[in-house]
């Protein structure tokens, strides 16, 4: 067991600003660090009514896999609260930006691991992070598709066409705005 000093480096090394390191591990042989991480924030705001609420209900442990550092793999023991909202009455479990939705993975992670697929192949990358190919495949093309649609940005609105850009400038009457 690490003193608070010590886990707030490895919360400042870690770098994932939403939670912090509440106890650290290094397997047999030391070629993987096990961190066990907590929330920062010890509130959840419910999707369904949008009410922030303090009522946890349960802790679920969930293990993700990070960056490594240095030689070592990361696993990060994610303790996930679920809240119970008083205004209508549902659970709920808030999601995290820095943990990828539907995987055991981190969002860095993956990015990185895409990374290496661009000049590598995924058999390669997937013995490099110590996950299987299929889970590394369907990881990765999930990965791509969420940021596919996050490139697919709302279109602005036209607001104005044709205007010579001095007379805008100027705004002088000639200048026709839609």
């Amino acid at each position: 067991m690490e003193d608070a000093n010590g886990l707030a480096l490895y919360t400042e090394i870690l770098g994932l600003e939403e939670f912090e390191v509440v106890q650290s591990d290094r397997e047999v042989g030391g070629k993987a660090w096990h961190l066990t991480i907590v929330p920062r924030i010890a509130v959840g705001l419910c999707p369904h009514c949008g009410r922030i609420s303090e009522q946890r209900h349960e802790c679920h442990e969930r293990e993700i896999l990070d960056l490594p550092i240095g030689r070592c793999l990361t696993k990060l023991n994610l303790r996930r609260w679920q809240f119970h909202c008083g205004h209508c009455a549902r659970f709920f479990t808030p999601h995290y930006q820095a943990i990828a939705a539907g995987t055991h993975a981190t969002e860095r992670l993956l990015e990185r691991m895409a990374e290496m697929i661009g000049f590598s192949d995924i058999r390669n990358v997937a013995r490099f992070f110590g996950v299987s190919e299929k889970t590394l495949e369907h990881w990765y093309y999930e990965f791509l598709e969420r940021k596919r649609k996050l490139s697919e940005a709302v279109p602005q609105p036209i607001r104005s066409l044709g205007i010579d850009e001095l007379s805008l400038k100027k705004s002088t009457a000639s200048s026709a705005r839609c």
